[in-house]
């Protein structure tokens, strides 16, 4: 009998036992002592820091991306007068859209034996390495959420996306996509990024209130090319964990030096593709440009731990920034 409540502490060693003989070098703690059941804010503090990480990366970012989609009217959709406090009344669904499929994501990758031996060293604050929750009880959670998350998005748009990261998540934690292959691994989460972005525009149109235009699959798939090809830069303060779970980043299989050169000369060329591609005048290319600059500058200095997790927030001010230039059209076009 499990002295501790479904979401309650637990040690590494106990939360890996039924999942995996892995994580060697994990200290064998003794039983914990029998404690209270959590309260409710402490359930919360502990789902919050399943998605904590993504939050940067996903939820906020690809929340702007729905936004600003949708606000740009034909530029992007078939709505030829968006209407900006119905779209922006949306918000609260966007950004619940993004972060259930985070929380799925999440939740299938940091139950992982092998997610727990890196998150152990890199994040050792998430609920799993640190004693919140264990292997088991966020399968169980991730079991319940999927049909939830599966009806939510039925109701608020957004499914056919979220069906399609099901899948992708599957590849990327279950079957190993991630570990491999740095080219695969990046693909899937290329892939991730196009339903994110999706979604989040569908999401913030209204369910079945407009669609996608052929410039904005365009504007996906270089999306998607950019995350292809510059998200290494979340693996350079990975390193370490990446290392000790087996995984082929591309730091790892080409060196560090070779892995900074990806990510700066990619940055730069994309920045330049997104402004030629949308046309727009000289004093919109001020901010994506200085945070391209930005990013290429500090990957290729600053190459400490401490040093790329900040340049990885930068990359996600950067990415951010391009997901503006939609709206920027727009609003020079109507100027």
């Amino acid at each position: 009998m499990e002295k501790s409540s479904p979401l309650g502490r637990t040690s590494i060693a106990e939360t890996c036992k039924e999942e995996s003989p892995l994580l060697p070098f994990v200290k064998q703690e003794p039983e914990p002592r029998e404690q209270s059941p959590p309260s409710v804010l402490d359930k919360l503090q502990t789902i919050w820091l399943v998605t904590r990480n993504d939050l940067k990366s996903i939820v906020f970012p690809e929340t702007a991306f729905g936004i600003c989609s949708a606000l740009s009217g034909p530029i992007l959709t078939s709505n030829r007068s968006p209407q900006p406090m119905i779209i922006l009344g949306r918000l609260p669904l966007v950004l619940l859209w993004t972060w259930l499929n985070v929380l799925i994501f999440d939740l299938a990758n940091q139950r992982l034996p092998n997610s727990i031996i890196e998150d152990s060293i890199n994040k050792s604050w998430r609920p799993i390495p640190s004693g919140r929750l264990s292997a088991a009880q966020a399968r169980r959670l991730l079991l319940g959420n999927i049909p939830l998350v599966f009806l939510v998005t039925f109701y608020i748009g957004g499914m056919e996306e979220t069906v399609a990261m099901f899948v992708l998540t599957w590849m990327y934690n279950d079957l190993g996509g991630a570990d491999e292959s740095y080219i695969v691994r990046n693909l899937i989460n290329a892939l991730g990024f196009v339903c994110y972005s999706s979604g989040a525009t569908r999401v913030a149109c209204g369910y079945g209130h407009c669609f996608l235009n052929d410039e904005a699959y365009q504007w996906l798939a270089i999306i998607g090319g950019i995350v292809f090809s510059t998200l290494q830069a979340q693996d350079m303060a990975d390193q370490e964990g990446d290392r000790a779970r087996g995984r082929g980043t591309l730091p790892l299989v080409h060196g560090d030096w070779i892995a900074r050169w990806t990510i700066a000369v990619p940055v730069m060329f994309w920045t330049v593709a997104c402004l030629l591609f949308w046309e727009l005048g000289l004093y919109a290319w001020i901010l994506p440009t200085c945070l391209g600059c930005l990013v290429a500058f500090r990957t290729l200095v600053y190459r400490s731990v401490d040093g790329d997790k900040l340049t990885w927030y930068c990359w996600n001010f950067w990415i951010t920034s391009l997901y503006l230039l939609p709206l920027v059209k727009y609003y020079g076009l109507r100027l």
